[in-house]
């Protein structure tokens, strides 16, 4: 069993975006979990350089669009090596993104909150 060692609660999400930058290029990703302390992106291209020690981002979200600083934790390839998923830390949240947390999640309807999806 794997201890989860967050100091936030993660929240699943829904329609945002991720432009990642490496120190070299700019990749986009897709943010599927957010707290007020990291974020998991998935579906970056496996050119990124998850090696640097810190890069920036630029939230796509529904309430606005926030810039911030943050190092990955872990990295899995996906769809064969042609992805990443990775985990990011936020050493230092800034209190806008702490405000665009609790706002994107007042956003999505409760039913859409974890993923939840009926057809």
């Amino acid at each position: 069993m794997k201890t989860n060692r967050r100091n936030s609660k993660r929240h699943q999400t829904m329609a945002l975006m991720s432009n990642i930058y490496d120190g070299r290029d700019s990749f986009l990703g897709v943010v599927e979990d957010i707290s007020t302390t990291g974020l998991r992106v998935a579906k970056i291209p496996a050119r990124f350089d998850d090696s640097k020690g810190k890069c920036v981002s630029l939230i796509n979200g529904l309430v606005g669009d926030i810039k911030i600083t943050m190092q990955p934790c872990w990295v899995r390839a996906t769809n064969r090596g042609m992805y990443k998923m990775i985990g990011f830390k936020i050493p230092d949240p800034p209190p806008e993104w702490t405000k665009f947390v609790r706002e994107t999640l007042h956003t999505v309807p409760p039913e859409e909150s974890f993923g939840a999806m009926t057809m």
